[in-house]
Order: C-alpha cells, then structure tokens, then sequence
C-alpha cells in the first residue's frame, strides 16, 4: 500500500485525489488530516511540518508556485519522492526544482493526464515531419484558471520547438492586437487562451498548410483523469532514484 500525502487538498485536483485514495483502500493510504479539517484554509490542504519518511512515501503536489520553496525543502529534508502537478512557476522556481532533483527523484508535469501526454509526444512526431506547417495552440479552461497560456499549451508548444530545433522563447507568441506590421513568420508558434464556465481542459493543436490543416485536441471532461495520473505517477517514483522525470518516463514514450 502506497502511503501518499497530498499538498493541495482543498484544490479541485486534491479532492478528486482523495476520492480516488478513498475509493482504492487496498492500493493508497492518505497519511496526511483529512480533507475536512481544512475546509476554507486555502490551497495548502495541511501543515508541511507534519510530513515525516515515517509517515509517508511519495508527497504529490496540487498547491500554488509560492509554496515551491517549503515543499522541496520538506521533501530533500525526508528523502520523500515528489509529484509536482502544480504550474505556473517561474524560472527561479524552475531552476529549485531542477536543483532538489539532484537530491530526490522529482515528476514535474503541466498536465497528469495520461492522454494528454500521449498528445505531447505525438505533437512532438508530427511537428518533425511535418515542419513547414504553421502552428498555433488553443486552449481553454474555467474561469478560475490562474496562469495563461496554461502550464499544458506551454508544454505543447515546447514539444514542438524541440523538435524542429527552435527555441522555444524565440518562436512563441502570446499577443496579436492591432494592425500586424509583418506577415506572419513561419516558425512562429501562436497561442490563444479562452477562459470560461466549467471548461476543466481543452487543447488544440493545429499544424497548418495553404490548403489543409491537421488539427490535435485533447478534452479532460473530469479532473479524476489528473488525479489518476498523478497517483499512477506516484507508483513510478518511488522505485527511482533522484533526478527529474516527466510522463514520458512514466509511460515509457521517451525512445519512441
């Protein structure tokens, strides 16, 4: 049995952790207070002091990008595993979660879903072979989604630079407004944020050719497939050593 502490628990993805946790008796144990004890506390779910290696095996993450600092720092000290679901960090951020990775073995994914990350590896094939073609990403999700484009659109469009050998900063566009002084430039990735309603995740990729278009979308209907990937992600970590892993190792999708 996998004894799992969740940060984040008053989160929407902490919840449907704890309802897949409690559905699943045989193969998770929560180790941290329940759920109820914080109701109203913010995205913190539980005090970090309380996490011990005695208590706990993996610490799967779901909070906010401000925490970062406390939770490496928990799980260097501890020697725990950890699952980082959380975005929206910085570079900084990034650069403490690739130091701790050193120490710990680390998964750091935009995105849980095990389909979603299947998405990334086949953006990334078909961005190699179909090179010329004009990218542009789509995404949308509810009204309370914090970081635009998300931590996923970002993600994708990485996937892709990578694979045509662009970096990724330089190719990226996040604004068009007003009259566009030059035609569009070919390597150009665009993205395109909607915010509304309930949407949990929708994204859309399209590669696109005078002529025709080739469009990849990915919908999440219920924030249980994040929970189900991050708890399957857990099952993978603790059997590795430190370093920073993705899904890809997870699903094995790496040398393909």
């Amino acid at each position: 049995m996998l004894k799992v502490a969740i940060n984040g628990l008053t989160g929407r993805v902490g919840y449907e952790l704890l309802k897949v946790i409690n559905s699943n008796a045989g193969r998770y144990q929560l180790s941290n207070t329940p759920v109820a004890e914080f109701v109203g506390t913010g995205e913190r779910g539980f005090d970090l002091a309380s996490v011990s290696s005695q208590n706990t095996q993996v610490l799967i993450d779901f909070s906010a990008p401000d925490l970062c600092d406390e939770v490496l720092n928990i799980c260097i000290k501890h020697n725990l595993p950890l699952v980082i679901g959380t975005t929206g960090f910085n570079d900084v951020q990034l650069q403490q979660i690739e130091a701790a990775a050193q120490e710990i073995p680390i998964i750091l994914s935009p995105n849980m879903s095990l389909s979603v990350n299947v998405l990334f590896k086949v953006c990334q094939m078909v961005a190699a072979r179909l090179s010329g073609a004009e990218v542009e990403i789509t995404e949308s999700h509810h009204r309370y989604k914090k970081d635009a484009p998300s931590g996923t659109a970002i993600r994708l469009g990485e996937a892709i630079a990578d694979a045509r050998g662009h970096d990724f900063k330089q190719v990226a566009c996040y604004n068009r407004y007003g009259n566009q002084n030059t035609t569009r430039a070919s390597e150009e990735i665009g993205f395109s944020v909607i915010r509304g309603g309930d949407i949990v995740g929708r994204h859309s990729v399209e590669f696109i050719y005078d002529g025709e278009i080739l469009n990849l979308t990915s919908e999440i209907t219920n924030r249980g497939s994040f929970a189900s990937g991050a708890l399957y992600a857990a099952e993978f970590l603790v059997k590795q050593s430190a370093g920073l892993y993705t899904m890809e190792d997870v699903l094995g999708l790496r040398d393909l």
